[in-house]
C-alpha cells in the first residue's frame, strides 16, 4: 500500500512534520511527532515512538481510528518541490513484544510504540 513517494518523504534527511489526529470526547487531538521516527513494519505497518501521548492513547482506548499527515517541502511533489499525504487507519499502543523492542532499542525514551495500520493513503500535494 504504501508508495515510492511516501517512502522517499519518510527517508529524506531533512526531517518533517507528522501530524496524528484522534477523535476526543467532544473534539478532535492532535499531536506531532517527526518523519524519522516513524518505522515501517515489512507488513506496511507503521511503528512510531511514544514518550508522552496520554490524551492520544485515552482517545484510542475509545475509539481506535486515526489519521494522519506526513509531509516534506523537500521532496518532488505533483507538481512543484513539496509534498504531503494523509493517511487514515487504525491504531493502538504496544508495550511489549518485537516491534516494542525495537522501537525502544532506537528510541530508549519510550515508554510505548504507537502501532498504525493503514487502510487509506492520499497523496494530497
Amino acid at each position: 500500500m504504501l508508495n515510492d513517494k511516501l517512502l522517499e518523504v519518510l527517508a529524506h534527511p531533512a526531517d518533517g512534520e507528522v501530524a496524528i489526529v484522534t477523535q476526543g470526547i467532544d473534539m478532535p487531538h492532535v499531536v506531532n511527532t517527526w518523519n524519522s521516527y516513524v518505522h515501517i513494519t515489512e507488513d506496511d505497518t507503521l511503528l512510531i515512538p511514544v514518550g508522552g501521548m496520554k490524551k492520544t492513547e485515552e482517545n484510542i482506548e475509545r475509539d481506535n481510528r486515526v489519521k494522519l499527515t506526513i509531509g516534506s517541502r523537500e521532496v518532488q511533489g505533483k507538481t512543484y518541490k513539496g509534498t504531503g499525504f494523509l493517511i487514515t487507519g487504525t491504531a493502538k499502543f504496544i508495550e511489549e513484544g518485537t516491534e516494542f523492542d525495537m522501537i525502544k532499542g532506537k528510541f530508549p525514551w519510550s515508554r510505548a510504540a504507537l502501532e498504525i495500520t493503514i487502510d487509506t493513503l492520499e497523496n494530497t500535494l
